[in-house]
């Protein structure tokens, strides 16, 4: 599993003789925010436990759990009980990389978007796999925009995101650069109580992070799992950028089928789901939305722990061959924004000051 919604890391506890079956009740953005909901199921909550998921584009995400069911039907049961109001709960069937989702209780009280009207088809609709080969084109071909800009020297990106933090909105701006090994990250809190930042990985396996109060050192694979966030192949372009070569490998395209031609922004989409009574059984994947006419992937939608979680693409552009980049980015969870992101430049191999790459120096003011 190689992009955004693929497990990478999935700390499980098995020992010998261990229950077969667990339920996750939710997914949060931090370890203590997923210790209180924890907390928030009362005496119950002493029973639960959190372990943790790297999402590429999200980073890591913590999620609620309730081990120690021997059946499925114990599993379903607690399920039941302990889902709020409007939550799927996904009950899992095994043990380490051979898990899989037994049941999605709650499901059919989560009421997706409005479909949008249905096209008239003129012709019989394309299989799934010859819409996901025109889609594995559209995206770069072979190993798609992720592995070609690899074979650049360096790339220079910025990117805006808007989200809201509890009851407030977020506004940050990111630059990042990339020469060969080195990397830098530029964030500005344009708005939001969060703080301004520098990081910075440099020759001789250094590494720094400064702020406007103080310039430190850092570990070098933590920085490095930092600009992993916010590069554009390992981030917030994750999926469209990986999706040529991820539909050659990665389980989530694999048994699906076409649905339909729906009318999407205007125009003409082929929509494709998992195949339940074929290879489609415990895929995450609800649906995904192509463009008919150019094969690229506009919306898709995966059902997660803490509900459905959609991305929705717009705006594509080609900044190089085969890199074909969605300027605009948009994610929803349950219908409701997550974060919009709105691509500001995207530079293909261009001439970067070897001073990006040194020691930085403090921020002066909020911003760079």
């Amino acid at each position: 599993m190689k992009r955004f919604w693929t497990i990478l890391f999935l700390l499980l506890w098995s020992p010998v003789g261990a229950a077969a079956f667990f339920v996750e009740l939710s997914e949060h953005g931090s370890k203590v925010e997923a210790e209180e909901a924890a907390a928030g199921h009362g005496p119950e909550g002493e029973a639960f436990r959190v372990t943790r998921r790297f999402v590429k584009g999200s980073g890591w995400r913590y999620l609620v759990r309730v081990d120690g069911f021997k059946t499925k039907q114990e599993a379903v049961a607690a399920a039941k009980n302990l889902r709020a109001p409007g939550q799927v709960v996904l009950v899992y069937g095994g043990s380490g990389y051979r898990r899989h989702v037994v049941a999605r209780v709650g499901e059919d009280s989560v009421s997706p978007k409005a479909a949008s009207p249905v096209v008239p088809a003129t012709k019989p609709l394309p299989s799934a796999s010859s819409v996901l080969r025109q889609a594995a084109k559209a995206h770069g071909g072979r190993g798609g925009g992720a592995h070609r800009l690899t074979q650049f020297e360096s790339i220079q990106f910025s990117f805006d995101s808007r989200t809201v933090v509890g009851e407030d909105e977020w506004k940050i701006r990111h630059h990042f650069y990339r020469q060969g090994a080195l990397a830098r990250l530029e964030v500005d809190m344009l708005k939001g109580d969060g703080i301004s930042n520098t990081v910075v990985v440099g020759e001789g396996a250094k590494a720094w992070v400064a702020t406007s109060e103080l310039v430190r050192t850092r570990d070098v694979a933590q920085a490095r799992q930092m600009m992993e966030r916010f590069a554009p192949q390992t981030g917030v372009l994750s999926i469209p950028l990986g999706l040529a070569g991820d539909i050659k490998s990665a389980a989530e395209w694999q048994g699906l089928k076409t649905t339909g031609l729906l009318s999407y922004r205007g125009v003409p989409h082929l929509r494709l789901v998992p195949d339940l009574e074929g290879d489609g059984r415990g895929n995450p994947l609800e649906a995904a939305l192509f463009e008919q006419e150019t094969g690229r992937l506009t919306q898709v939608t995966w059902v997660t722990r803490g509900g459905r979680v959609t991305f929705i693409y717009a705006d594509y552009r080609l900044v190089a061959d085969d890199v074909v980049v969605p300027f605009s980015v948009r994610v929803e969870r349950n219908g409701g924004m997550v974060e919009a992101i709105t691509i500001g430049e995207f530079k293909i191999n261009p001439k970067l000051a070897r001073s990006l790459f040194s020691e930085p120096s403090k921020i002066k003011g909020r911003k760079h």
